[in-house]
C-alpha cells in the first residue's frame, strides 16, 4: 500500500485524509492511488499492526496528518521502499489483533486496465472456447435474455480463465443481492479469528457488553451469531413478516433497524427451523460493529476489501447509506467478487495473505441446517432441492447431484443471477455475475458446471 499525495487534477478512488497542509487527497487503496493502477502492495492488516507512541504525535507520516491517541502504525514494505503510515483505527477492534508481525508482500506492475482479474495461470481460449460458447448463448445477440455478463474460474493455483460477453467489461458493476451473504459471513467470522467472538454465545451478551441502546426480548436471548448467519435464529424468514427497515438504506440507522427486527415477534424456537431472510444478517451485521467498534461498511472493508485489493465490492457509500442491507445490498465487478470467493477457496489466503484461518474457513463446509425442520427458502420447488444443506452464508449441495464431484460445493446465488461457488473436489470455483433474475443464474451455473467439472478432473 502506497500513501501519497495526488497530483491536482487527479481523482483518488478512495479519499482516507488530506496530506497534511496541502489539502490534497490521500488514496489509500491497496491497488494503485490518484486513479491510476501502478502499484500493486498487499498486507494483511491485522498482521501488520504495531503499536505506536498514543501520547505524542508529531507531524505527518506519509502524508497523513496524524493524532496522539487511537493510532496504530503499519509498516509496509513496497517497491523497495518502507512506508510508516498512521491510521486513525479503533483499538477495541484492532487491539486485539496484535498477535503477530508485520507481514508484507509486494506484487509487480499490474494491468493498465482497471479492475481485471489477474491471469495466473497462462492462458489456453480453445480450452474454454465449449464454455464460452455455453454462456454465449444467453445473450441477446444469441436470442438469450441477456445483455452481458461475466465469468471468472479459478483453482488453488490462481485465476485460469476470464470471460466478458455483450456489454460487460472489468469496469462493469453489479447488484448482487443474496450474493452478498457469503461476503458478510467471511467479515463477521474474522471475529472468530481475533477471537473477539464466540460463535456459540448468545447475542445478548455482546450487547450488553457494548451498552447498546437497544432493548432485547426475552423471547430472543438464546440467539447465537452461529444461528444468525445460519437462518436457524427464529428470526422472520418470510418476507410478509419482515422488518420494513430491511428495505431502507437510509434514514434509519442499523441500530435501529436491529431494534425494530427484535420487535417482531419471533416465529421459530432459537435454534430449530431454517428460515431464509434477511433479518439474520442485519442483526448479525449490528453485533459486528458493536464487537468491533465500528460502522460496518468501514468494518468490512478492514476485515475483507482491505487485505484483498477490492477495488468496487461495497456495501455502500458509509457519508449515506446508514442502515446497509448486509443481506443484500452489495455491488460489485467480476475481479473483486471472484477474489473473495478464491480466498475461501485457499483456505482463508491469497497472494500470501491470510485473511482467515484454515479452521474458520472449514466451517463453511460443515451444514449448519442437518436437524434443522426447514421453514422458508428463495427459490422455487424444484431449485430448492438442488440446495439441500446450509453452512454460513452459503448453500451446500449433495454432490451426488453432479456427477464427477465429490464436494462440498458450496454456492451463495443471488435473487439477480450473479452466482458464486466452489468445489473441493475437483479443485475449483467459479463467477458469474449478471443482473436478470435467479432462475437464469442457476441455468447458466447448471449448464457449465459439467463442462467445468470435466475439463478440471
Amino acid at each position: 500500500m502506497m500513501c501519497r499525495c495526488c497530483p491536482s487534477g487527479s481523482r483518488p478512488r478512495r479519499t482516507v485524509s488530506t496530506c497534511g497542509s496541502s489539502g490534497k487527497s490521500v488514496y489509500a487503496s491497496r491497488v494503485g492511488h490518484c486513479g491510476q493502477r501502478n502499484v500493486s502492495c498487499s498486507t494483511d492488516y491485522r498482521l501488520a499492526l504495531k503499536t505506536v507512541d498514543r501520547t505524542a504525535g508529531r507531524g505527518d507520516i506519509g502524508g497523513l496528518a496524524t493524532e496522539p491517541s487511537r493510532q496504530l502504525a503499519r509498516i509496509l514494505r513496497c517497491k523497495d521502499e518502507f512506508v510508516s503510515i498512521r491510521l486513525k483505527l479503533p483499538m477495541k477492534f484492532l487491539s486485539a489483533m496484535l498477535f503477530a508481525v508485520v507481514l508484507t508482500a509486494c506484487g509487480q506492475q499490474a494491468p493498465n486496465a482497471p479492475n481485471e482479474p489477474d491471469q495466473v495461470v497462462p492462458a489456453d481460449p480453445a480450452r474454454w472456447s465449449a464454455v464460452d460458447q455455453t454462456l454465449d448463448a444467453y445473450l441477446l445477440s444469441s436470442g438469450g435474455p441477456l445483455d452481458g455478463y461475466g465469468f471468472a474460474v479459478f483453482n488453488r493455483d490462481g485465476l485460469l480463465h476470464t470471460r466478458y460477453g455483450g456489454r460487460y467489461s472489468g469496469e462493469t458493476v453489479v447488484m448482487l443481492a443474496s450474493a452478498s451473504k457469503g461476503p458478510a459471513a467471511a467479515a463477521v467470522l474474522t471475529l472468530v479469528d481475533a477471537g473477539l467472538l464466540d460463535l456459540d454465545a448468545p447475542v445478548a451478551r455482546y450487547i450488553e457488553q457494548a451498552g447498546a441502546p437497544i432493548i432485547w426480548p426475552a423471547d430472543k436471548q438464546a440467539i447465537t451469531m452461529r444461528m444468525l448467519l445460519a437462518h436457524t435464529s427464529g428470526l422472520a424468514g418470510n418476507e410478509l413478516v419482515q422488518a420494513p427497515c430491511l428495505y431502507v438504506s437510509v434514514t434509519i440507522t442499523l441500530q435501529q433497524c436491529a431494534q425494530q427486527i427484535a420487535q417482531v415477534p419471533i416465529q421459530h424456537e432459537p435454534g430449530t427451523t431454517f428460515s431464509y431472510g434477511g433479518a439474520d444478517y442485519q442483526v448479525a451485521g449490528y453485533v459486528a460493529t458493536l464487537i468491533a467498534g465500528m460502522d460496518w461498511i468501514p468494518f468490512f472493508d478492514q476485515a475483507i476489501a482491505a487485505p484483498l485489493n477490492l477495488d468496487t465490492f461495497t456495501y455502500g457509500d458509509p457519508k449515506n447509506v446508514t442502515n446497509p442491507r448486509i443481506a443484500g445490498g452489495a455491488r460489485s465487478n467480476l475481479a473483486d467478487y471472484a477474489r473473495i470467493m478464491q480466498m475461501l477457496h485457499n483456505d482463508g489466503e491469497l497472494d500470501g495473505i491470510r485473511v482467515m484461518s484454515p479452521a474458520t474457513v472449514a466451517m463453511l463446509k460443515v451444514d449448519q441446517i442437518d436437524e434443522a425442520t426447514f421453514a422458508y427458502g428463495p427459490f422455487s420447488t424444484e431449485d430448492q432441492a438442488k440446495f439441500n444443506g446450509y453452512s454460513l452464508g452459503f448453500w451446500i449441495s449433495d454432490p451426488h447431484q453432479h456427477p464427477g464431484s465429490r464436494g462440498p460445493e458450496l454456492s451463495d446465488p443471488g435473487l439477480f443471477g450473479t452466482t458464486g461457488w466452489i468445489d473441493a473436489d475437483p479443485d475449483y470455483g467459479a463467477v458469474i455475475l449478471i443482473e436478470s433474475n435467479t432462475s437464469t443464474g442457476l441455468e447458466m451455473w447448471s449448464a457449465v458446471r459439467p463442462q467445468l467439472i470435466s475439463l478440471l478432473r
